[in-house]
């Protein structure tokens, strides 16, 4: 802007000057009338050159404020409409949630009283199923000289009927094979529960002394049911298992395997008896494990353990071990139980009983981790039976063997292999127990191929 006035001005000046250069040069010695005019001319040009000069700038600024004043106001108007949609914003954020809140209470409203209508209507139902079943178990209960398989069967078959009318098969047209095996194999269980159930209340409608034993005591760890067995990769991890031997691989599972507190019952009752088998044979007594290889078949017997035959005295021990939580007690029936099934043995083996005692060489021994009552120890000493209390297992749970080799087929086995309970150890054909791996694979035995593969993932699913 500067630059372009100083232009204007040095052309302005130019032109004032020209008219005076003329005049100068044609007056000679005296001014006429046309150098006064052109002196007149040149005045005027100079002034409206000045006034241009100074007029400029203040047009400039002029136009200026206008575009100042302009932005300015569109600002305003810009900030006066951020803050009316802002309000509005507001106002509607409220509306809506208020709008929201009121649609959700009706919501919550209409779904809380209809879950309300559903559990009446499932109570209703329910309380009329049961009082249909009580009807028709009272009924089947009240037919005279009905067994207890026959009430279990009646029963099995109302639930099912029941169950049959109630299903809506058109909810399961896609699966009817896999529904069907699963009414076939919950009516057999119902079936087992409900013959299970009423065995139990015609036991203790012949034998009303049964009630006072209910709840009282924990079952023997030793005729549980058989757990699920593992294999030598659930005691190590992937990383022990590449990289460690066979030897130190068996040996670290087996070690793990002692030092676990989540062993099943079947697990520590089996520990208890191969504990007391082991301090039988220490007394070189021949020991025979029933209860392990038996299981559920054992009639009480968990150890037959003989001693020398060519001794003076020979003794043979009917050994039944209770290993059970030290708030137990036992009672006089399990000291019957070990008579009785001691008795049958005395029979089988053609063993004469003198005026109804037994012979000095047949002693049934009850083993248990607690005592015995006041009743029981009566009754022990009656029946000549002899007991031991709080007898539990060695601080060192590895002090006694475990690994059971069998000479004739020249393998050992760990108490997690497939065949462990069923192999029996006589040491008369050569076979023997072992404290570690490397002295059983020193004595000349391998390690079983044969290992129970039930994945990780299915131990925990009970059988179906």
């Amino acid at each position: 802007m500067t630059e372009r006035r100083n232009g204007v001005f040095r052309l302005s000046c130019a032109a004032a000057y020209m008219p005076l250069f003329f005049a100068a040069r044609d007056s000679g010695n005296g001014i006429d009338g046309l150098a006064a005019i052109l002196l007149l001319i040149s005045v005027v040009v100079f002034l409206f050159s000045i006034k241009i000069l100074f007029s400029v700038p203040g047009v400039r600024r002029k136009e200026q404020i206008k575009i100042e004043e302009k932005k300015c106001k569109a600002e305003a108007l810009m900030k006066t409409a951020e803050q009316s949609i802002k309000e509005a914003d507001y106002k509607w954020s409220l509306r809506a949630a208020a709008i929201e809140n009121e649609v959700s209470q009706k919501f919550n409203k209409k779904v809380a009283d209809a879950v309300k209508d559903k559990e009446l209507q499932i109570k209703n139902r329910e309380q009329k199923v049961e009082t249909e079943r009580k009807e028709v178990r009272d009924f089947i209960m009240s037919i005279r000289g009905a067994s207890p398989a026959w009430i279990a069967r009646a029963i099995t078959d109302y639930e099912y009927l029941r169950y049959d009318t109630e299903l809506n098969w058109s909810c399961y047209s896609t699966v009817r094979d896999y529904i069907s095996s699963l009414r076939s194999a919950n009516r057999e269980r119902r079936r087992e529960m409900y013959l299970a159930m009423y065995k139990c209340l015609y036991y203790e409608s012949l034998f009303p002394g049964l009630l006072d034993y209910a709840d009282d005591e924990v079952p023997n760890a030793a005729t549980s049911p058989v757990p699920e067995k593992t294999t030598e990769k659930d005691w190590l991890s992937d990383e022990e298992y590449a990289r460690l031997s066979s030897t130190e691989k068996s040996q670290l599972a087996l070690d793990r395997y002692i030092g676990s507190h989540n062993k099943s019952k079947w697990q520590i009752g089996r520990d208890y008896e191969l504990y007391i088998g082991h301090c039988y044979r220490r007394k070189d007594f021949q020991v025979e494990h029933i209860g392990m290889e038996k299981k559920l078949a054992d009639m009480g017997r968990d150890l037959i353990c003989r001693s020398d035959p060519l001794s003076s005295s020979p003794e043979t021990h009917i050994v039944q071990c209770k290993y059970w939580s030290k708030e137990k007690l036992i009672h006089e029936k399990h000291v019957m139980q070990l008579f009785g099934t001691t008795v049958e043995y005395a029979f089988a083996h053609g063993i004469e009983l003198t005026n109804g005692r037994l012979p000095a060489r047949l002693k049934p021994v009850l083993i248990t981790s607690t005592r015995l009552s006041d009743m029981a120890r009566h009754f022990a000493v009656a029946l000549g039976v002899q007991y031991h209390e709080n007898i539990g297992l060695p601080e060192d749970v590895a002090s006694f063997p475990r690994i059971k080799c069998n000479k004739s087929s020249g393998i050992f086995h760990l108490p997690f292999d497939e065949q462990y309970d069923v192999t029996k150890i006589v040491p008369s054909e050569g076979d023997c127990f072992c404290v570690t791996v490397a002295e059983a694979e020193s004595k000349g035995f391998r390690r079983a191929r044969r290992f129970y593969t039930l994945p990780r993932s299915s131990q925990s699913v009970p059988p179906t």
